[in-house]
């Protein structure tokens, strides 16, 4: 591109640098449909296996109404490194981040053993020092599990210059 200011454009991620962050980032939002045709957007507890996305909840509340009522969802999952100085002017300044974006159809796991595994999963991932701790089946019972299919993943990053600060 013929930019003035290249530093400034989107770079996208490779897949494989899509997974990493994803593999890496604790918390995503969740965004789903709202039966009144508004966005309702959550932050969840996630964990990647393989190219599903699972994470938790309880079994009823307007996000579970909601996926039910249709099963488009959106996850957003980004990390940030504090903001690039461009520039001598106060909007000289830019988010220093990488971010993705996942768009699949959601469905609910109902197998015990299934159940119990994503729910370690994301204990390893979110608390690892707690992953070999006993769980109670009937509290794995009593979740909600949900997997995601990863139809679409896009993912974009700003790197600083190396000549310029970084303020954090």
């Amino acid at each position: 591109s013929d930019s003035m200011q290249p530093n400034m454009e989107k770079f996208h991620l490779s897949d494989d640098e899509i997974y990493a962050l994803l593999d890496r980032v604790k918390e995503g939002v969740l965004g789903t449909v709202g039966k009144d045709g508004y966005p309702y957007c959550i932050p969840v507890n996630f964990v990647r296996i393989g190219n599903k996305i699972y994470f938790h909840g309880r079994k009823s509340g307007e996000k579970n109404e909601n996926m039910e009522a249709c099963d488009k969802v959106c996850l957003t999952a980004m990390e940030t490194g504090g903001f690039e100085i461009t520039g001598p002017d106060g909007c000289n300044t830019t988010t220093v981040y990488e971010s993705v974006i996942v768009r699949g159809t959601v469905r609910t796991i109902e197998d015990l053993d299934k159940k119990i595994a994503v729910l370690r999963a994301i204990i390893a991932k979110t608390v690892p020092e707690r992953a070999g701790f006993p769980m109670k089946e009937e509290r794995a019972a009593a979740a909600a599990v949900f997997e995601m299919s990863i139809e679409t993943a896009t993912g974009k990053y700003h790197k600083p210059m190396p000549d310029h600060k970084v303020m954090h």
